[in-house]
């Protein structure tokens, strides 16, 4: 049988577990005591049973990653997050994020060495793309709830990344890859060295700095994403899918007058037509176009990206000073970091008038009017893609800077540490191509410096082409200034002897400001932009505070049970700009129960139960309604004559079928603050001195969750969500288009459920060692409540959900190494689950049947798996070398039908699978 402080170890590495990779960890000093995330309480690391997951350098090192953002998302535990892929074309504006159990990212907590950093949004979401990876010592993953200790957004956990300090040797660290199939290959480079002690020398320092660049991978260079014009067979479903564009190149146009359509079967007047006047001259749609009736619709999967270019400037430091023999130390942090991400999406979809009496008319529209239609002629919209202009690029820079001074000692008999954080971010959307000025636009059409209409992609004359491109602006869009100040303080002592050893109480605060204000550029805030509605300079602000007690109760050698509880307080939200304020204070009183039981040497239990509070961020409350772009997909108009509630057709406003609808952001000052639930139960078996075995099933229940209503909800469902629905006006065109409003509601309820497992078997014999580990999250449960009801609930779980996103059963992670002398190999292996994917009726006529009638239908997604290979040759104590494959077997991803949920990306989900495909590199590292 094993000592208690070994079956302890296995808890602390398996219970949380060496998930990532599956390898041992140096055994700790048992007379050391640190604090582990999800404690306030410092103590001996073995003795703890929390469910934390702990990734050591070795870790990191043997998976193979470049960022912080792919080791986290290799994670079992981690599902529902914001991918780099959400940049092209989506919402993820650069940002990539955490998100444990599928809770959702905004419930997930990081930290920075224990303490918060200024989130990348209006919330309390950090962009992982800020933490710098050659500086991280370890990362702590809780999977268990802990707002009664660090606040409202660790309700499904936190992330606590540990940079490294003190001394160490000199180390330089280069790697390159590269993709079998072309595109998306990366360069990183990093040194870090660390000076004194502060036992010894009084002091202590370590720096550390790294760059990374990572190529664009265009959706051309993949077969399975350089299309959206899609057909075949699944089993027996037959589909025939395409999700283009009318606004094409050359362009189609709608021309309107009093029944120039004719009349429907029930009489009503149609009172506009379209069509494609290059189709009706050549009668054929150029390359990269569909012929759908009479226009041609084009195919901008075509032009987009797989995933972005970036590139990633890191720089961090760490001091500790001894303040003389006073028993006190100093200590300071400081992270920099500076990110760029140039995505880049289909060309402009532009529209302009055309006039009856431009010559453009005469050319290209006449002709094909009959007498009586050109006589009823009102107006002529055309519909235009600027292809020659080139794709719309975006430069994402986010400049990050976190400070943090502070102290730690004895003061009456109590251990204290208190520190303030000044953390700032800077966030530049630049516009580098691709966007034309209304004025510019609009002055070449009249005096005819352009003609869109007779040259298909990329046979626009040198003269016209150098006056369309005249046209375009390049520059900033906006600036957005994030800044959170912070102050906190913490101290323990023990209270009184209990079974077990002495029972300790932690007591602690914290306070902070947040900031978060967004400037556009002039020629935005006027919208000088083709089509962009003027943008709004708003100035948010809040601020909060919170003061928790923790208690632990050693009940005896083999019992202990711990009690925390916590007071928020919550201020509404302030745009200075505005000079309003939005919401009052809010605030409330959480606690979590915990306990450990060690049933036996080779046993123990443990299990837990707290209490939530979270306020909704800052732009989801305070927000002005703001211009966000089209709709993913394309939709047909949800009203019509007979259901026209909010007068849209009344008042003429255009709502077509086939478009990608408006969109506008805006706050909603009536939210409510969400409270949540969640426990957790967990046993760990050392079943032999080869075998650990971990189990941990946790729940999260989260009532008045807050979200915003996905667009396919909102434009299938008109009815129920009227008050998301807007208008806007096309100034380049005097028209007023029907649009959506993305605003955030409280939705009702979030339910989630599931089980952490790992296996981990470790031996050595004559020739080496091997450790194998397989390790894996299985969601029980995964639903939420309609938005708008109460009581009507949907999942995600196992589909393609109205949340536009999927749900896994089961996600995966195995992984072996063997250590023969100096060398060591390990290949790990990645899996999800199958899911139906999204859903499409007969209407959408994207499913057909044998006879060629339209049918509703959905794909079935199968499980996908990929496996990564690495071997590192220690060459002597200062050389190491490492070559590895990522994607082994080069596993394509998995056919996907789905128009929503990541970025303008079709024919598969870049958010589930690796979209890179077979990936060499090569790294060495020198220590001196």
């Amino acid at each position: 049988m094993f000592k208690k402080t070994q079956l302890a170890t296995a808890a602390a590495l398996v219970g949380g577990g060496l998930l990532s990779a599956g390898l041992p960890a140096a055994a700790q000093d048992n007379t050391q005591r640190v604090e582990i995330t999800g404690s306030s309480i410092k103590r001996v690391a073995a003795e703890g049973a929390l469910p934390v997951q702990f990734i050591t350098q070795q870790d990191i090192q043997r998976s193979g990653v470049t960022s912080v953002t792919e080791l986290m998302q290799k994670l079992p535990v981690m599902s529902g997050f914001t991918s780099i892929a959400d940049s092209v074309g989506g919402s993820g504006g650069g940002v990539t994020t955490a998100s444990i159990h599928d809770v959702g990212e905004q419930y997930t907590l990081v930290l920075l060495n224990g303490r918060r950093v200024a989130p990348a949004t209006s919330g309390t979401t950090i962009d992982l793309n800020s933490i710098p990876l050659a500086a991280i010592d370890r990362i702590e993953v809780l999977t268990d709830g802990a707002s009664a200790l660090y606040g409202a957004d660790a309700i499904a956990g936190v992330v606590n990344f540990i940079l490294k300090s003190g001394a160490s040797p000199f180390t330089l660290t280069a790697r390159a890859s590269q993709t079998q199939g072309g595109g998306g290959g990366q360069s990183n480079l990093s040194a870090s060295k660390g000076f004194g002690d502060v036992e010894r020398d009084g002091y202590s320092v370590f720096v550390a700095a790294g760059y990374d660049k990572i190529k664009q991978l265009k959706a051309a260079d993949r077969e399975f994403a350089k299309t959206g014009i899609l057909s075949g067979t699944q089993g027996d479903q037959i589909y025939d899918f395409f999700n283009g564009s009318s606004r094409s190149v050359p362009p189609n146009v709608d021309v309107s007058g009093p029944a120039i359509g004719g009349l429907r079967g029930d009489g009503s007047a149609i009172n506009s037509i379209s069509f494609s006047p290059f189709l009706a001259l050549n009668g054929q749609c150029p390359p990269a176009h569909v012929v759908i009736g009479r226009q041609c619709f084009f195919d901008y999967t075509s032009s987009v990206e797989v995933a972005p270019e970036m590139e990633r400037l890191g720089v961090y430091g760490s001091a500790k000073l001894k303040l003389g023999g006073s028993g006190w130390n100093a200590f300071a942090d400081f992270a920099h970091t500076d990110v760029s991400t140039f995505a880049r999406i289909a060309p402009y979809p532009a529209e302009f008038t055309l006039a009856t009496s431009h010559p453009y008319y005469a050319t290209y529209v006449l002709p094909n009017l009959t007498p009586a239609q050109a006589a009823v002629v009102t107006g002529v919209n055309a519909k235009y893609r600027l292809y020659d202009m080139g794709n719309r690029s975006f430069d994402y820079n986010t400049v990050a800077t976190h400070l943090v001074g502070g102290v730690d000692g004895r003061l009456a008999g109590w251990d204290v540490t208190a520190a303030l954080t000044v953390s700032k971010q800077k966030q530049d959307e630049n516009y580098t191509a691709g966007f034309p000025l209304a004025d510019k636009f609009q002055a070449g059409i009249a005096a005819q410096l352009f003609d869109p209409f007779p040259y298909a992609r990329g046979a626009m004359p040198a003269g016209q082409l150098a006056a369309l491109n005249a046209t375009q602006y390049i520059g900033n869009y906006k600036t957005t200034d994030i800044a959170m100040t912070g102050v906190d303080a913490r101290g323990q002592r023990d209270m009184f002897s209990m079974g077990g050893g002495a029972a300790v109480l932690s007591l602690g605060m914290d306070m902070r400001k947040t900031g978060y204000k967004q400037t556009p550029n002039a020629a935005v805030a006027n919208a000088e932009i083709l089509f962009d509605d003027p943008q709004a300079t708003f100035n948010l602000s809040r601020q909060g505070w919170g003061a928790f007690g923790e208690m632990l109760f050693p009940l005896s050698k083999s019992l202990e049970a711990t009690a925390a509880l916590r007071y928020d307080s919550m201020s509404g939200v302030t745009d200075k700009v505005a000079g309003t304020k939005f919401g009052g204070t809010e605030s409330a009183t959480t606690f979590k129960l915990g306990g450990k039981w060690t049933a036996s040497a080779d046993l123990l239990f443990r299990a837990s139960y707290g209490t939530g509070f979270r306020t909704a961020s800052m732009k989801e409350i305070a927000q002005p309604k703001v211009d966000f772009g089209v709709t993913s997909g394309t939709y047909n108009c949800p009203f019509t004559t007979a259901f026209d509630p909010l007068g849209f057709f009344a008042a003429g406003h255009i709502c077509a079928d086939g478009l990608q609808y408006e969109v506008f952001q805006a706050g909603n000052p009536s939210l409510k603050p969400e409270k949540s639930t969640q426990w957790n139960l967990g046993a760990v078996f050392q079943a032999s001195r080869s075998l650990s075995i971990g189990l941990s099933y946790w729940s999260v229940d989260i009532k008045n969750a807050v979200t915003s209503v996905s667009e396919q909800l909102i434009l299938n469902n008109a009815a129920r969500y009227l008050e998301l629905y807007t208008t806007k006006f096309k100034v380049s065109n005097g028209l007023t288009y029907v649009a959506i409003l993305d605003s955030a509601v409280n939705i009702g309820r979030i339910q989630n459920a599931g089980i952490d497992w790992d296996f981990t078997f470790r031996t050595s014999n004559d020739l080496g060692r091997f450790t194998a580990t397989v390790a894996g999250t299985h969601l029980l449960k995964s639903r939420y409540t309609l938005p708008g009801t109460s009581d009507q609930w949907t999942t995600s779980l196992g589909k393609f959900g109205v949340n536009d996103a999927v749900s896994f059963r089961n996600v995966i992670r195995a992984s072996g190494t063997a250590t023969l002398g100096a060398w060591e190999h390990s290949l790990a292996m990645n899996y999800r689950d199958g899911y139906t994917d999204q859903p499409w009726t007969a209407d959408d006529c994207f499913f057909l049947t044998a006879a060629g009638d339209c049918t509703a239908g959905a794909l079935k997604i199968p499980s996908y798996s990929t496996f990564d290979w690495q071997t590192r040759w220690n060459v002597n104590k200062t050389l190491t070398l490492t070559g590895g494959v990522t994607n082994l077997l080069d596993q394509k991803p998995p056919l996907s039908l789905r128009v929503n949920g990541a970025g303008h990306q079709l024919g598969y989900d870049p958010r589930y699978a690796d979209s890179y495909g077979r990936t060499f590199y090569l790294s060495g590292s020198l220590t001196f």
